[in-house]
């Protein structure tokens, strides 16, 4: 991580609260609520499913 953002103990610390607070999950409902009013996600082909993502170091997902 380049030294101009911190220590990288303090940017994983950040890192982990704002998961436990939902900061990103708010921040990604934001941003699907903006493309939405703009006209710019097509919902007749947009998903969202993580099932396909294969697991680390080949191993099988279960779902």
């Amino acid at each position: 991580m380049p030294r101009e953002y911190g220590a990288y103990v303090t940017a994983w610390r950040r890192l982990k609260r704002w998961q436990q607070e939902g900061v990103w999950t708010q921040i990604w409902q934001t941003l699907l609520a903006n493309l939405d009013e703009e006209g710019k996600i097509k919902w007749a082909r947009a998903f969202l499913d993580g099932s396909f993502v294969p697991a680390k170091k080949g191993e099988k997902k279960s779902v």
